[in-house]
């Protein structure tokens, strides 16, 4: 009989488990305890010191929506945590492996918790983050072994619901904020596997987080004692369906501590709060530019119906945006959203126009995904079209042919940017008789995207487009010639 099997029979006979636990859930902590090293010394390890390298993934930012994720290689990880001052840090050092229009470079990410004080290194600045992030900040402090075993232990937290899932020993912790995780314990070595927590994904909704701990090691004595901790080299961790880092690492348990307490511009200041702007430009009659911030959209007028290129960044701004549509044309209908493609930041107000009803165009790549979007639970956080339920209704653009939309005096085109390395399904948006494109991503005038405005120049040359004026969804108005001095840069000097 394994241990794990003993204390539970022992426990329904006398209500007292092994070590003293009053219910089966918590001696199947305290198993998991002895099978890390020790009940003592893990109660007694008040710090964690995690360091080595692996990759971070970026989420909502593949090729297509079923493709793998691109991702960061990453060096120099090293995680700190105080449990007893609710204090942790992260530093490491990330290198691009994916082509983003840059050359691959490396940046250092520092970012943390103090408490209920969430914070993010910028360059010599430390700003405070959002009070949503503090409490998934809060959260990750459990997301290994020590943390949830020290967290379920804890005499404010509730324990319950013991259960076999797939070989796995499963009980639920709540700690006494009201945040759940979902420990799993393996059946043969009786050493933490899992840990799952629900949390809201703007995109995704209601998700779940799971971390993974593999490959259990023993590692130094702790403190005083000659105990040694047996604790994970692999830590990886999973968004919904989707992985979004890996690493292999040593754990130093109560070692020494950098100072973690927040940086003093960031325990000043307010929690941040996004703010929405929305500037209007018309830059031709019946064609708006709605600018602020790094994401715009476009506005284009019909002889019945409007139509709203772009929809992104957040459910925050495209409410923004479809407020300011109305005070620019107040009696005729917003009709359609092109989403020139499925990235996050591009996709992330599809929900908040089906709400409105609104018909969605994007390529037929695009179709399942936004399907998938729409149909997603968003109870944690209600959205818009949580609070008001539409279906989708959804016209997509069918591999490199045309779809377009015209009144007999305005016609907007739409294609597939062809043979783009950013993304396979991404559109651009065309009105002839302006010459004005309308495009994301492909060319950027702020940003350093190089190779995507040769591969831009390239599809409206094929196509025999006669272009005066873009619109980017980032950066500001620009002409043909700059998208060509862009191209040029790309492709060197000659030979």
């Amino acid at each position: 009989m394994r241990r794990w099997q003993r204390c539970l029979f022992v426990s329904s006979l006398l209500f007292v488990g092994c070590g003293g636990a009053a219910t089966p859930e918590l001696q199947l902590v305290e198993d998991a305890a002895e099978a890390i090293g020790s009940l003592r010394a893990v109660r007694e390890t008040t710090t964690l010191v995690i360091e080595g390298q692996g990759r971070t993934y970026r989420l909502g930012q593949n090729k297509s929506p079923r493709a793998d994720l691109p991702y960061y290689e990453v060096e120099n990880y090293r995680l700190q945590i105080d449990f007893a001052n609710k204090r942790w840090r992260l530093r490491q050092d990330r290198t691009s492996t994916f082509l983003t229009g840059s050359p691959v470079y490396g940046v250092r990410q520092i970012y943390g918790l103090d408490g209920d004080v969430a914070y993010d290194a910028q360059g010599e600045h430390t700003v405070r983050a959002p009070e949503r992030v503090a409490a998934g900040r809060w959260a990750e402090m459990y997301f290994n072994p020590i943390g949830i075993v020290l967290l379920a232990l804890d005499e404010t937290s509730t324990v319950s619901n013991l259960r076999e899932e797939e070989g796995q020993q499963v009980v639920d912790v709540a700690a006494a904020n009201g945040t759940w995780f979902t420990l799993f314990v393996d059946g043969e070595t009786g050493l933490p596997s899992k840990v799952m927590s629900s949390a809201y994904h703007p995109n995704l909704g209601d998700v779940a987080i799971e971390t993974f701990f593999e490959d259990y090691a023993e590692t130094g004595g702790l403190g005083g004692f000659q105990t040694r901790l047996t604790l994970p080299r692999s830590y990886t961790t999973n968004l919904d369906r989707f992985r979004v880092s890996e690493y292999r690492v040593s754990t130093n348990p109560n070692g020494p501590l950098d100072d973690l307490t927040a940086p003093a511009d960031a325990r000043s200041a307010a929690p941040s709060v996004a703010t929405v702007t929305v500037e209007v430009e018309e830059v031709a009659s019946g064609v708006w530019y709605l600018t602020g911030q790094s994401h715009h959209s476009v506005l284009v007028e019909f002889e019945e119906y409007l139509v709203l290129v772009e929809a992104p960044y957040s459910e925050a701004r495209t409410l923004a945006v479809l407020a300011r549509v109305r005070e620019l044309q107040p009696d005729k209908p917003l009709q359609y959203v092109i989403n020139t493609h499925h990235h996050f930041d591009h996709s992330a107000g599809i929900r908040t126009v089906v709400s409105e009803g609104l018909t969605v165009v994007t390529h037929e790549l695009n179709r399942s995904f936004f399907q998938d979007i729409v149909a997603r639970q968003h109870s944690i956080v209600q959205d818009a079209l949580a609070r008001n339920p539409q279906p989708l209704t959804i016209e997509t653009v069918t591999g490199d042919e045309t779809y377009e939309l015209t009144d007999g005096r305005r016609t907007l085109q739409i294609y597939r940017i062809g043979d783009d390395p950013h993304c396979d399904g991404i559109l651009m948006a065309y009105l002839p008789r302006e010459r004005i494109l309308i495009e994301a991503d492909a060319y950027s005038p702020t940003s350093r995207e190089a190779p995507f405005a040769e591969v831009l120049l390239r599809n409206i040359e094929d196509r025999g487009l006669r272009v005066d004026t873009i619109l980017p969804i980032h950066g500001g108005v620009s002409g043909l010639e700059d998208l060509e001095s862009a191209a040029r840069t790309a492709r060197g000097p000659a030979d």
